[in-house]
């Protein structure tokens, strides 16, 4: 890896080697629903057949990215730090890219944005462990060397995935499904952002039973108070506010890390 990018993005200290990017179940995932997408256009029910095709490409991305990424780090000169700087871009691509040829309304509502606003606190707290400010093995990625970049790119990370996945999973799953089944959006709307979490190539070293728990709920509430007020402001609002807190701790956790000096 080039000096510059090392100091930037420093391997995982605990986990000297990353888990695969292609494994059986992330690569699984994105085929089914391609498939699933064929057979429902086929089938002449064009709607859900863009809905599974949008996500396969989410999907896909996710896979595509820190492939790109990956190969930035054995490379040189500046390539090395277009390829790296990529992904950053492509992982959230797709999500944009659909709402943008979906055009979801954009409507405010203050019932809903306080009641997800609320929720997101209240899911967030439910797990007090969550809350304290001392390290946590979910954060070790960014342990010594701690460079500033590398906390802002986190923070971007958990920041920019709370507005895209509800651009998709909020806006356009709803825009396409609502019309033909209703309420049954909700339901599908929040199997699709929990499998998404579940076929992330991180899932089996992060996530939990609890965990899963809590996007499900957190996703259902959301996707109801879409529902029920037609704003997607309010999704927006309370999912960036549940990842608020994790980018938070990230920020104070570079302000005490005793080894940040050593990667600025």
């Amino acid at each position: 890896m080039p000096p510059r990018l090392a100091r930037v993005y420093p391997p995982p200290r605990p986990t000297p080697v990353p888990p695969p990017i292609f494994t059986v179940r992330t690569v699984a995932l994105p085929t089914v629903v391609t498939l699933g997408a064929i057979v429902f256009w086929v089938a002449g029910v064009p709607d859900v057949a863009t809905v599974l095709a949008a996500v396969a490409t989410v999907w896909a991305m996710q896979l595509i990215a820190p492939a790109i990424r990956r190969r930035s780090l054995s490379m040189e000169g500046w390539a090395s730090e277009i390829f790296f700087a990529a992904p950053f871009v492509l992982f959230f691509l797709p999500y944009v890219a659909w709402a943008v040829l979906a055009r979801p309304p954009l409507a405010w509502d203050w019932t809903g944005a306080v009641l997800a606003l609320v929720a997101a606190g209240s899911v967030y707290a439910s797990n007090w462990r969550q809350l304290r400010l001392g390290f946590d093995r979910e954060l070790l990625e960014i342990m010594p060397p701690l460079h500033f970049t590398t906390a802002a790119l986190r923070s971007y990370q958990l920041l920019a995935a709370a507005v895209g996945q509800e651009l998709f999973y909020r806006g356009v799953v709803f825009e396409f499904l609502r019309p033909t089944i209703g309420w049954g959006v909700v339901v599908v709307s929040t199997v699709l952002f929990v499998v998404e979490h579940l076929g992330n190539r991180w899932a089996g070293a992060v996530l939990d039973i609890a965990y899963v728990v809590r996007i499900t709920i957190l996703s259902t509430i959301l996707a109801t108070i879409m529902f029920m007020t037609g704003s997607l402001w309010a999704a927006l609002v309370g999912h960036v506010i549940y990842n608020l807190f994790p980018a938070a701790q990230v920020a104070w956790r570079y302000r005490v890390n005793p080894y940040r000096s050593s990667g600025t």
